[in-house]
Order: C-alpha cells, then sequence, then structure tokens
C-alpha cells in the first residue's frame, strides 16, 4: 500500500533505501548517520536488558552501526515494513544472535565513521531507566519514544534560542511535559512578566510548534501519512504508559 500525497516528506526511510548509487551517498551518509544519533540508546540498552554486559553491549551496538553504515544490511529492507523503529530492532535481534552463535564480535566500524557512543553516561541512563517490570521490547520502545522528544525538544530550543526566547521556554517547558498535572499558570506569567492570557497564547504556540516537530521526527521513520499516525500514536501510549 503507498500513499500518493505530495507533501509527504521524504524520509529516512525511503532515502537509505534507495540511496545505493554513488550520486546520492553524501545524503545517504547525512541521513544514516542522525539515525544512529537518535537510535543509539535505545540498542545499546535493549543488548543491556536482554543480558549483555555494558563492553559486549557496546561492542554489539557499534557493531550493528558498522553494518548499518555499510548499507549492507539496506539491501535485505522492505519498504513495505514501514516503521523503521520496528525493522531496527528485528534486525539488531538478529545481528546478537549472529554475532552469539559466532562467539566474535563483528569488526568494530571498518574504516566506517560509527557514532560516538558515551560510555559512562550510557550506562547512568541504562541504570536510571532499568525497569524490572517491563520485557526488553518494551523498554526499547519506551528509550525510542523518549529519544524522540528529546530530538524534538532540543530543535524547539534552537528555534527558540534563535528568537530570542530560549528564556521563556525555559520557564515554560514545564508546560509540555507528559504529567498530567497543570502547572501553575500564574506563577510562570509573574516569572516571565506576561499576563496570564498572553502565557496561554505562548504556551498553545509551543505546543503547537513543538506537536510539529514530533511529527517531523517521527515521518522521517515512516512511508505514508497512514503510518505516521499509527506511530504517533504509539508514541503517545509509551510514553504515557505507567
Amino acid at each position: 500500500m503507498t500513499d500518493a500525497s505530495p507533501r509527504f516528506p521524504e524520509t529516512r526511510w525511503s532515502l537509505v533505501l534507495r540511496a545505493r548509487g554513488a550520486e546520492e551517498s553524501n545524503r545517504a551518509d547525512g541521513a544514516l548517520d542522525e539515525l544512529c544519533r537518535q537510535y543509539w540508546f535505545p540498542l545499546y540498552a535493549f543488548a543491556r536488558r536482554a543480558g549483555h554486559d555494558a563492553t559486549a553491549a557496546e561492542d554489539l551496538t557499534q557493531g550493528f552501526f558498522a553494518f548499518l553504515l555499510s548499507r549492507r544490511l539496506f539491501e535485505k529492507a522492505d519498504p513495505d515494513r514501514g516503521r523503521l523503529r520496528s525493522f531496527l530492532i528485528g534486525a539488531f535481534k538478529m545481528h546478537i544472535c549472529d554475532a552469539t552463535r559466532r562467539e566474535q564480535r563483528l569488526r568494530r566500524g571498518g574504516g566506517q565513521p560509527l557514532v560516538s557512543l558515551d560510555q559512562s553516561h550510557a550506562e547512568e541512563w541504562y541504570v536510571a531507566a532499568s525497569d524490572n517490570q517491563t520485557t526488553p521490547e518494551e523498554s526499547y520502545d519506551r528509550d525510542w519514544a523518549e529519544a524522540v522528544v528529546e530530538h524534538a525538544m532540543c530543535a524547539l530550543t534552537a528555534e527558540c534560542e534563535g528568537r530570542g526566547k530560549g528564556a521563556q521556554l525555559a520557564r515554560l517547558r514545564e508546560f509540555l511535559s507528559w504529567e498530567q498535572a497543570d502547572p501553575e499558570v500564574a506563577a510562570a506569567a509573574g516569572d516571565l512578566g506576561m499576563t496570564e492570557g498572553a502565557l496561554r497564547v505562548a504556551v498553545h504556540r509551543l505546543r503547537v510548534r513543538f506537536r510539529e516537530l514530533l511529527e517531523s521526527q517521527v515521518a522521517q521513520t515512516v512511508t505514508t501519512p497512514g503510518e505516521l499516525k499509527a506511530e504517533l500514536d504509539h508514541l503517545f501510549r509509551t510514553l504515557l504508559r505507567d
């Protein structure tokens, strides 16, 4: 099933599937590098939760990225699978099984520019995020959702700072939280020297733009608007799950 909408953006998924020719290598390298930076922690944490120690998890993740950046992985990809999140975790599971069966790790890089993994921070994040009540797959989805939100928030921060409104966003960031409790409008308005009405307008605009940036992040990992809606619904359910 395909969607012919001319407004649906070119995605990392569609780009890396097509970018096997030299004429698109630079664009593909950029898309793959950004993809790796967004997915490295969810995949690293999955390997840790699957029982591998920190060193083995780092080696498995780096080896997977080496394979990914060589583009050999995408020679086996089916565009109809749609969701890049699901494709990557399925491929990573197979990569772990292959590495275990061979009883040796894949070469780390083979000259390819791998994403830089900060091992100490990775372990801090992993320990902080560990939850024995969830499966590795459920935790992977949660890590993925939080990574998407983080990337969208970084983009929003850059935009606001570029307009000289970085301090305003810093104060109003709590209004973009997934928590159910409503922040105190009057206090925030007082801190920013705004009326409550003006603050509500500012918050509304931030929420709209934040949602647009979230959609943009997720749109780069699916192939149709229908898949985009389903993936956004999954993201919100994952973030709101107790």
